[in-house]
């Protein structure tokens, strides 16, 4: 147990060292999960929901945009929740924790 345990900090460690020397490659994380966040919010919400600043048609009433979400300074734990459970007229669409936290990380992209 003891060993793992150390395996597990030299690989953090490594991690924390790889991203303070190669940035770029944290960006391209962050890139891909943005990405991928991208890919969820128009396969399983811009039905309901405008999921892009030039996407055409209208969401539900009162479903609100990805951009004005991103833009709200709601909490990444708002967010989550928000995305977690159903809310009105919203589907269950059961997503995983890291389909989450891509989503996530989309609709902050676009208070950058």
């Amino acid at each position: 147990m003891t060993r793992m345990k150390n395996i597990g900090h030299i690989l953090f460690g490594s991690l924390i060292i790889a991203g303070v020397l190669f940035p770029e490659l944290a960006l391209a994380q962050d890139d891909r999960q943005r990405l991928q966040g991208l890919d969820l919010a128009r396969d399983l919400c811009s039905g309901c929901h405008v999921v892009t600043e030039n996407q055409r048609g209208t969401a539900i009433d009162g479903a609100p945009s990805f951009p004005m979400l991103g833009r709200s300074g709601r909490s990444n734990d708002h967010l989550r929740v928000w995305l977690s459970e159903p809310h009105p007229v919203m589907p269950q669409m059961p997503l995983s924790e890291e389909q989450i936290a891509a989503v996530i990380a989309y609709i902050r992209s676009f208070a950058d």
